[in-house]
């Protein structure tokens, strides 16, 4: 009977041991994407693939896609904001104008501007579905713009059905991004 309570105690360190290697497991490993000379940090999804920003793209730019990249397309433009402006108004400007640009070819009615933060990084965004893509265009949109140390971050996640969950995986980590230190 001796033998039970080290059974317990030996059963109870494996399960600890088992938490703790599933938690370090589902930790998100983090990534620098630069954007000109803007280092952004996210959670990152090691099968997402940094690529240079298509061609008229501003220099601060920067993108990245699933493996296919027809089903997810982010990219991201990193800047400071106007100067003098109220950084806040600024950013749902941008984000309302997305909005009613979207509105025209989206299937929604109302296409709602969310507010977002996490942490010192805040912003908002702004989702719609395209009534009517043409083959090779994406199906969904998510645009917004957030602040983070002193930057502004514009981005744009695109994606089709194969893509939801990684694009909602890339939003998430877009709403949490840092500004990375410079060395």
């Amino acid at each position: 009977m001796r033998s039970l309570p080290r059974l317990r105690s030996i059963g109870f360190g494996l399960i600890l041991a088992g938490a703790a290697w599933v938690s370090l497991a589902a930790s998100p490993a983090t990534q620098v994407v630069n954007a000109g000379e803007v280092g952004i940090s996210l959670d990152w999804d090691s099968s997402w693939q940094v690529e240079p920003a298509g061609g008229g793209a501003p220099p601060n730019s920067a993108q990245f896609h699933t493996p296919d990249g027809s089903h997810m397309l982010v990219m991201i433009t990193a800047g400071t904001p106007p100067p003098g402006a109220d950084v806040e108004a600024h950013m749902k400007s941008v984000a309302d104008s997305s909005a009613q640009e979207f509105l025209a070819q989206s299937v929604e009615k109302e296409l709602p501007v969310e507010a977002f933060k996490n942490g010192d990084t805040h912003g908002y965004q702004v989702c719609a579905t395209d009534r009517a893509p043409k083959p090779g265009e994406y199906k969904y949109i998510c645009q917004g713009i957030a602040a983070a140390a002193g930057k502004l971050v514009v981005f744009t996640v695109l994606y089709n059905d194969p893509g939801k969950a990684q694009a909602a995986r890339a939003v998430k980590a877009l709403q949490a991004l840092q500004i990375a230190k410079s060395t």
